[in-house]
């Protein structure tokens, strides 16, 4: 139930107020069947009894009935249209509906009958981080937060609000503050370990990131696994599997703790994505590499990638070197020979699984810049694009990281959004460019055009989320400085 629900203005029919009241009861209780039962049955006695809409489109909102609970607030806000509960709870579904613009306006209308309900503003602030405006959100959620102090989801999403507004430090001891009243919330811990990680907190934040089994994002994934957990007893003679977790950049970027187990003694058997396995089967300090949900060797010993930074206690003067992949070899049709006019061989990725995402459109003023021939890393439909605007699309030959590692080492440079190709660069020392968004994940930190993850690589920052163009501009500029070093446009 959201917590923008409260009980409505009583129906004139004492028998229906009285069951509207029950509905509303069984609403808190999550009794959602219950609930909606009661308000159809007002609704059909009494067509005109606002209430009975309104809870049964609550209703059917909890059990997910998002389109059919926008009918029944509509018919609610039809009959009474200045009541501040029902345009908040149409907000709530709409939100749910990935329409964050008419949620927005919706809880705006709500906030103009009640600018006191704190529910309201919490909900406002979210749906306009959704929508990639932090500083925008800040406000209503502060007022939000002055309502309820101690409110623990409050405290969280302000938190939130002040990393996505790159003030990580301010929100910690928000965090703290919320788990203080909840110490067993794995989203807060997450978040929170995140912040840490970006302020460059390590010790702590790795012990925090261990909440991430309990959190939405692994829900389904199991953690069982095929040997005992190692804890970082010796490894000496020890068979060690790594499991890989998450996305494909974050599988690429801890890659580099295998030679450090190797070192040690392990015989270091890592089990990833399939798209990775001929890439990891070259990396240093990998015996054998394997799928998922293939079938394994004996091994000693088990334990989560990610799980690898705080067991090795790693800190931000001992992060391991990125170097740890190798170029497998791999068949691949040579490029095209360097023109004069064109002796800079440049790749681009602008789209990824990611919000941070930019499109082909912002890259125009880049793709008339002199001296260099531009190749298109890029999958799916966003490689049309490029080969409608005459780029040479590698996407046919991009059929996984070990045939893309080949092709980048072809490169001069690679150009990226925060995606699997610029840790994919990084790892191979291959230099690269990443456009970084406001938002930034907490491996690029919140200033500077460097990370200590990958010393060479450069970052280009957006200085105001859903904005590229400056960003394009300045990686322009510095393109044209490139081109000037490398003997000029011809």
């Amino acid at each position: 139930m959201s917590s923008t629900l409260t009980q409505t203005t009583p129906a004139p029919d004492r028998n229906h107020t009285m069951a509207l009241m029950h509905a509303l009861e069984w609403l808190k209780s999550r009794q959602f069947t219950r609930a909606e039962g009661v308000g159809l049955r007002v609704a059909d006695a009494d067509p005109a009894n606002a209430d009975a809409h309104f809870v049964s489109g609550v209703a059917a909102h909890e059990l997910g009935n998002h389109r059919t609970a926008l009918e029944r607030l509509d018919r609610a806000i039809d009959l009474r249209p200045r009541t501040p509960e029902f345009h908040a709870q149409r907000g709530v579904v709409l939100s749910a509906l990935d329409q964050p613009e008419a949620a927005a306006n919706e809880f705006c209308r709500s906030l103009e009958l009640d600018p006191a309900d704190a529910g309201t503003l919490a909900n406002l602030a979210r749906v306009l981080l959704r929508l990639g405006d932090p500083h925008q959100a800040y406000r209503p959620m502060r007022r939000a937060l002055a309502l309820k102090p101690e409110d623990p989801t409050m405290l969280g999403d302000m938190a939130v609000i002040l990393v996505a507004c790159r003030q990580p430090r301010a929100a910690l001891p928000l965090y703290e503050q919320a788990l203080k009243r909840t110490p067993d919330d794995p989203e807060l811990h997450g978040n929170y370990s995140r912040a840490l990680l970006m302020v460059g907190l390590y010790p702590e934040g790795w012990q925090e990131s261990e909440w991430r089994w309990q959190t939405q994002l692994y829900r389904g994934i199991s953690r069982t696994l095929p040997a005992p957990l190692w804890r970082g007893e010796p490894l000496a003679g020890k068979r060690l599997l790594i499991v890989g977790e998450q996305g494909f950049g974050d599988a690429i970027q801890f890659m580099r703790y295998a030679p450090l187990l190797q070192e040690r003694g392990a015989t270091v058997i890592v089990q990833c994505r399939k798209e990775l396995v001929r890439l990891f089967q070259s990396a240093r300090g990998v015996d054998q590499a394997l799928p998922m949900q293939g079938p394994l060797p004996e091994v000693d010993l088990a334990i989560p990638m990610l799980s690898l930074p705080r067991l090795l206690d790693t800190r931000l003067d001992s992060i391991p070197p990125a170097r740890t992949l190798t170029v497998p070899p791999h068949p691949l049709p040579p490029l095209p020979p360097r023109e004069p006019s064109q002796p800079l061989r440049v790749g681009l990725v602008w789209s990824g699984t990611n919000q941070r995402n930019f499109r082909f459109e912002d890259l125009a003023p880049l793709l008339g810049s002199p001296g260099v021939a531009f190749h298109a890393l890029q999958l799916g439909p966003q490689a049309q694009r490029a080969r409608e605007a005459g780029l040479r699309d590698w996407s046919e030959w991009m059929t996984d990281f070990a045939a893309t590692a080949t092709l980048m080492s072809r490169l001069d440079l690679l150009i990226t959004i925060d995606t699997a190709a610029a840790h994919l660069a990084g790892s191979l020392g291959i230099p690269v460019w990443v456009l970084i968004h406001a938002t930034a994940d907490w491996r690029w930190g919140v200033a500077g055009e460097s990370t200590p993850w990958y010393p060479e690589a450069r970052l280009f920052r957006q200085e105001r989320s859903g904005e590229w163009r400056s960003v394009i501009e300045r990686v322009g500029a510095a393109l044209m400085q490139a081109v000037q070093a490398n003997g000029g446009a011809g």
